[in-house]
Parts: C-alpha cells; structure tokens; sequence
C-alpha cells in the first residue's frame, strides 16, 4: 500500500509541482485554501485551524504517514503590510502542525527560505547566525525555532525553487519564459545572488532525505551561486530565445521595495556531506526543457476515434464473408441509424461530402439555383453547391450558438424576396454538435419557399427540442459524418437520413451511378433478372460493408460518447468559468453531441490574442484546431468576390475561436494539461501586460 502524503498549501507553486513528481509513489492529499489546485486528480480538503484540537481531529481523520507543509505568507511586502498575518501563516501554524505530528507519530517536513541572512557573504550554512531583514524572514525564522522547539523529528527544508508553475501563481522561470516566448523585453537584478533548484531535484533530494530518516535544518538549494539576471539568461539559451530581450537592472536603484539580502546563496556541504549530491544548475535547467518536450513528444490530438476489440472483431467478420461491399451489413447500418434518429430512412455513402452533394441533386438542384449556408463551416457545406452548378451566398452566424443567425437569415430572405433571388435550398450547419434552431428555419421554409438540409455532420447522438438530430422533423434531408474525428466512425463514411421516400429512392440512386434495379422505377418493362437501367448521372458514392460494419458496432457505444463528450466539456466549462474566456453557449432546446469545444479568447491586449495562445498550445504538443476560417475568405470563394461586411460575427468568430481536443479518449491527466497551459497564458499575460501599462518594469524579486 502507498504511503500516504498531506501537502498543506497544496495549492502553492510548490506543491503543483512536487505532486507530479511523487504521484506513482505515493497516495497524496492537498490541503487548499483559497486557490484550487489546477483539476489534477488527487484527494482534496480543507483543514480547521481555529483550534489546535480541530487541526488534530482534521489529520487524524486523513491518516496520513508524511506531512508538507507548503503554506506560507510569502509575499514581502504584503508581510512588511499584514505582520499579523505573516506571523500567523509563517510561524504559528508551523508549529501547531508540527506539535501535532510529533504526537501523532507522522513525519514532518516543513519548506522554509533562503531570505534568512543579512546577504552580507556567500553560501550560508546551516548554523550560521540569523539575521532577517523584513517581516517575512523573521516570520519564517520564528517558524523554524517553533517547530525544533516541539518536534525534534521534523525535517526543515530551506531552498529557493524554480519550475512550472499552476495558472494562479508565477514562478520565476515562468515569468521570464512567458515573456521571452511572446517578445516582451524584461529587466532582471544582476545585483541580486542566489543557488536556485529545480523542483523535481527538490522533491527527490528531500525524498532521499526521509529514506535516510534526518532531521533538522538542511540546505537543499543548487551548488552554485548566480544572479537573476544570469539566471534569466541561462534559461534563454537553454530555451533558444532571445536574450537581448533580457534587460540589466540592480535592485540597489529600486528604492521602491522593502530591504531584503542581496545575496541569498546556501552552502550545500552539510547534504553533500550525508552522500546526498545536487545537479549542476545548467542540467537543471535541461532539465526544465525537458519537462516540456515530454509533453511535446506527448500528442494531444483535438479528435481522434475510439474503436476497440468488439469493432475490429466485426470488422474482421466482414472480411470473412461472402460480401466486402453492396452486402447486407451496409442495410442494417442504414436501418439502425434511422431506427436511433426516428427517421423512414438512412441511406449510406462513402463521405458527408458525397451525401451534402447528392442530397442537393435530389432536390432538384442546378445551374442557375441558389443555395444559403453558414460560412463558419467546412467547404463541404458550401461546395455541394457548386457541384451542381448552382451559386452559393452565406448567412451570418449568431454570436452565442455560431449557428447560422435566425435574424440575420429573416432579414436576408426579407431582401431576397424583393429582388427575386430567394434560395432553393438552405443548409444549417450544427456546428459542434448543437442544432440550428431549426423550428425557426422551417417556418421561414414555409414562407420564402426553400428546401432544408441539416448538415449535421457533427451532430449524430445530439437532440433538438427533445426529437433526436436526423428526425427530419423540420428538415427534408439531414446528413451525418463518420469521418474518424466525428462522434462514432466508419473510417471514411456518411449517411443521409429522410423520412420522404421519393427522395430516399432518389438519393439511393445519386449515390451508385444513377441505376436502379427495381422495375416500378424503370422506364420500360425489365428484360429480364439481369437488368437494370440508369435513370440519372450517378457516382459511385457507396459505403463498402466493411465500412458499415465498424459502424454499426459504433453506433452502439453512441450514448455512452455523448456521455463522455460532455464529462470532458463540463470540466472544460468549470476551469474556465472566472477567466477571459467565453466557454460554448448552449441553447436550452439544445442536448449538443459536443464533437467541438470552442473557446473564444477576447484580444483586448497586445500578446493576450488566439495567435499567441494557439502557438503556445501547439509547442507543447496539443493539436489545437480552428473550426472554421469563413469560407469565404477561401480563395476560390473570395474569385466570387463576398464582402467580409457582411459577415461581422464571422469575422469575429475567426479572430478569437479555438476548438480544444474533446474526444472520448482524453484522459483528465491530458485535459489537465491543456486547462493548465490556458490558464498560465491568460494568468500570466494579463498581469504582465496589465503591469507594464502602468510603469515600466526594473525588476523582477523571486520570493520564493
């Protein structure tokens, strides 16, 4: 069984990164207050110090083997402001906790500070004199001398620590590295000394010293002593940025902030001299690196598809039997997906193209026609169109759904009307998986007098006003994907579904060259079993069985998907509630299939846009995607010449939208992560940029 570990101040910069370096070692507990840590999935609570008995019930409770305590009051000079507070967090409580581990019989590790000398050498030791220069040192020393005088046994831990940090709290190396990253020019101390470690080093040098069973006060910091402004460039190399953007400042001029030592280096003898040995500084730092290119090498797709066992074995079924294609598996996919969405009929094909495509011949499409959709979609929506000779022009989106915009829609047909060029055929794209509104759409049908395809090619699985997406209740045709980004797949595939048997025939013929076999279609009395007659011009547009066969058995994991689907968006939906983003409106008639998450960032400051956030996130190896860039803005749309005015919630949709990975196989570790670089980018930039506007920055003091 794992040993148990309580971090107090679980939500710190040092316990976000200690936990990841201890989580297949250990069962861990995190002690928050304020802050909650950033959704990584370790056990949680909340601990009682309004009384030294409430505290003790607290951890009996956890039955913990270690405790960390990470909390502290660590901002100097909202100490030299709040001593009482300082005191409180810096000294008394480290002692409580400490008495009562000592009478509970757990291990005590307590995280105190390099800020304890007067700065006046190098390489404190252990046992040289204290001298504190602020609040914040002396609250710390009172801390240690409380803690020795209850519990012998605890082991205190002074450093200065450096690595990534959560989205609420900077570290130092995030700081330079974020502003390096997005060209910001900073100014660091070159007057100011200290012996940073990596907290992964940290963690395992302190593990080291608790198999080893020491107590006391040790240094574990790094072995050498550089400045911050050094440091700042060591990071730039290592990272290949650009150092000129590193900027000399001496924390001498900046009279501004409260006196703390100019040389915070400790002597690493004492460790060194217990067999214990620290990397050197610069394999930290590759160390650092690698820490991300872990996560790089790691590939976070934004879709991806689930097949398992049971859709190979029936695959595998296919490509045993007599029919690999024209078989009798593509008939029952046909049948089962009309029996889910309660439609007369499914008619399979090999694509949502190839379906879009011959839905518009059968209804009647062709030159001189004109056909509506939405231009934040893929081309596809716009292309079958064209295909059949006919023209394309686009509807503006809504700014909640970034569906297709029911006012804008009204008042373009409005217009149409007047000057006679009202469309035969509009097709509503459900973007995401979240319908059009589409009750609406069929009234203006029965008004204006067009045809309806619901281009619901992420909408399988998803629900319109309680009816399944692919009813057709307010629709002639609706056509699904299976491409294997979608909710279920069949490799490559899509399926047209109707309730009009007209059409149904129609759209069954459009998809395998225009022939029929059945008699009461043909033209003239059959010649014999033999024949067969091409009413149209057809395409080979078929699903193979094969194809049909993976399918069907995805279809019956299909609400289990869309339960998964909005799992995933509903962690997404809390991480990001209190942050400058805008998270996907759902329309209450709405149950969305969720095959996008999309994120739209505002751009209200320079650095802090969809450009920046979307590179960063690419660099650490998440496939981000954009769905869509207008389609209007394609070259071979923009020969046809649409006036981007006309389009202003596309056009803004495009500048700030972000499609996060959402699929069935995302695991929260991985979600975790991509909520964790979002936050940072949002956290970080806003203060920095915020900060600059208001002076120009000297300095950057790590209190850590």
């Amino acid at each position: 069984m794992k040993k148990k570990i309580l971090f107090i101040g679980g939500s710190s910069l040092l316990a976000h990164c200690w936990t990841k370096c201890l989580k297949d070692r250990y069962e861990i507990i995190l002690s928050t207050n304020n802050n909650r840590p950033d959704l990584i999935d370790y056990k949680t609570t909340t601990l009682n110090f309004s009384s030294t008995n409430n505290l003790k019930k607290d951890i009996i409770k956890l039955n913990v083997n270690i405790i960390i305590n990470c909390m502290g009051f660590t901002n100097i000079e909202s100490c030299e402001k709040n001593p009482n507070i300082a005191f409180k967090i810096n000294s008394v409580y480290p002692g409580l906790i400490a008495n009562i581990s000592k009478e509970l019989g757990i291990k005590f590790v307590h995280i105190s500070t390099d800020h304890l000398f007067d700065g006046k050498k190098s390489f404190y030791k252990e046992n040289d004199s204290i001298n504190p220069l602020n609040i914040y040192a002396k609250t710390k020393h009172d801390g240690e001398k409380n803690i020795l005088k209850v519990n012998s046994n605890a082991l205190i831990i002074r450093t200065n620590f450096f690595g990534w940090g959560p989205s609420y709290k900077n570290s130092f190396s995030d700081f330079i590295l974020n502003n390096l990253e997005n060209n910001n020019s900073i100014s660091l101390f070159t007057d100011v000394f200290y012996s940073p470690i990596i907290v992964s080093e940290l963690s395992n040098t302190t593990n080291k010293l608790l198999e080893k069973k020491f107590s006391g006060i040790f240094n574990v910091v790094s072995n050498e002593r550089i400045s911050k402004y050094d440091f700042g460039i060591m990071l730039a190399n290592e990272f290949n940025m650009d150092k000129s953007l590193i900027k000399k400042s001496k924390f001498s001029e900046r009279e501004d902030l409260v006196l703390r030592p100019r040389d915070m280096s400790l002597s690493t003898n004492k460790l060194e001299s217990k067999g214990i040995k620290i990397k050197f500084l610069k394999e930290q730092i590759k160390e650092l690196k690698s820490q991300v290119l872990i996560s790089k090498n790691k590939i976070i797709p934004y879709g991806r598809q689930n097949v398992n066992n049971n859709d190979i074995d029936e695959v595998v079924k296919v490509l045993k039997s007599d029919y690999l294609t024209q078989g009798p598996i593509v008939l029952n996919f046909e049948k089962e997906v009309a029996k889910y969405t309660g439609s007369n009929f499914g008619i399979a094909v090999n694509s949502a193209t190839s379906a879009l495509h011959i839905s518009c011949l059968a209804l009647g499409l062709k030159e001189g026609d004109l056909v509506w959709t939405t231009p934040i979609s893929f081309v596809a929506s716009a292309n079958c169109a064209k295909f059949c000779g006919a023209d394309v022009d686009f509807v503006d989106i809504d700014s909640k759904t970034y569906n297709i915009s029911i006012n804008a829609l009204s008042k373009k047909l409005e217009i149409a009307k007047k000057e006679n060029k009202l469309p035969k055929i509009v097709i509503p794209v459900h973007l995401s998986g979240q319908s059009c509104e589409m009750e609406e759409i069929n009234e203006l049908s029965k008004q204006y007098g067009f045809k309806i395809i619901e281009d619901a090619s992420h909408g399988i699985g998803g629900r319109y006003k309680g009816n399944p997406i692919g009813s057709c209740k307010y629709s002639d045709i609706t056509v699904f994907s299976f491409h294997p980004v979608k909710i279920i797949t069949s490799g490559e595939g899509g399926m047209c579904t109707t309730n009009n048997s007209d059409l149904a025939n129609l759209l069954a013929r459009y998809r395998s060259h225009g022939i029929t076999r059945h008699e009461d279609e043909m033209t003239k009395k059959s010649d014999g079993p033999w024949f067969y007659q091409q009413l149209e011009l057809g395409f080979n547009y078929r699903m193979t069985d094969i194809q049909a066969a993976l399918g069907l058995s995805q279809l019956k994991k299909l609400d289990d998907f869309i339960i998964k689907r909005h799992e995933i968006s509903k962690r997404y939906d809390l991480a990001f509630s209190n942050d400058s983003i805008i998270t996907p409106f759902q329309h209450p008639d709405n149950y969305s299939s969720y095959h996008l998450y999309i994120i739209r960032l505002k751009h209200f400051f320079k650095g802090l846009d969809k450009f920046n956030l979307f590179n960063r996130l690419r660099n650490a190896g998440v496939l981000v995607n954009l769905h869509y860039i207008p389609i209007y803005k394609q070259p071979y749309y923009e020969k046809i010449g649409y006036d981007y005015k006309n389009f202003p919630e596309s056009e803004e949709y495009y500048l700030e939208a972000i499609s996060l990975p959402i699929h069935t196989l995302l695991s929260k570790e991985d979600q975790d992560f991509i909520i964790e670089i979002i936050l940072n980018f949002i956290g970080k930039q806003k203060s920095f940029i915020i900060n600059s506007f208001e002076r120009e920055l000297k300095g950057y003091q790590n209190i850590f």
